[in-house]
């Protein structure tokens, strides 16, 4: 009898596969072979779940955004903990090899999105879906008047502060070690964080 094979984990193996690959090589420099012979299948095998190159690149971001979604990061243990909510933040950030390779398919899914209006919805869905969960983690700061649109906006601004650290951080990882990038993002998260928690203080007097 066949060999019964399990589609989606097929394909989060040859997702996993191309991370590493887009990884050291780029986007550009990434082959399918050397996709399949990281993933331990054949080139066949990755032609099968995926159609070229961007349909594995685009693979390969859901699998990074599944994984900054599944972390297991929990909330801030004391409510309104400005300082460990940002340490939860720099979670986020390109601290360590495989939080290099990770963002560095992040960039290559940004440049193809730059003129792919597919690609740049799917960049958009995803990032909503983050967005969402910054949200849910500043809510902590917050006091009850805080509104969604409010929570929205800071997680904006969250989010904008560990792309342009990570990006550095990805373009300069001799110069940027991981104390310097969570040291740059409290420095820019923590006048705007605390700004937040004393605005919906004095909101509820």
């Amino acid at each position: 009898m066949p060999k019964q094979v399990d589609a989606v984990a097929q394909r989060r193996t040859i997702a996993s596969a191309a991370i590493t690959v887009i990884g050291s090589a780029g986007i550009e420099g990434t082959r399918l072979r050397d996709v399949a012979a990281a993933a331990n299948v054949t080139t066949g095998a990755v032609t099968h779940y995926f159609d070229g190159k961007d349909a594995v690149l685009e693979a390969a971001f859901e699998e990074v955004v599944r994984r900054v979604l599944e972390s297991p990061v929990a909330l801030p243990t004391t409510p309104g903990d400005i300082a460990e909510c940002i340490d939860i933040f720099a979670v986020y950030l390109p601290l360590n090899d495989e939080g290099l390779g990770e963002w560095r398919v992040w960039l290559s899914f940004w440049a193809r999105a730059m003129n792919d209006a597919r690609l740049r919805a799917v960049h958009q869905r995803y990032y909503s879906a983050i967005i969402e969960r910054i949200a849910y983690r500043i809510a902590t700061i917050g006091g009850p008047t805080v509104t969604r649109t409010d929570l929205h906006a800071r997680a904006d601004a969250v989010l904008a502060a560990i792309d342009g650290v990570g990006c550095r951080a990805v373009l300069e990882p001799d110069s940027w070690p991981a104390d310097r990038q969570r040291e740059t993002l409290s420095r820019l998260l923590l006048p705007m964080l605390t700004a937040f928690a004393h605005e919906t203080r004095s909101s509820d007097l």
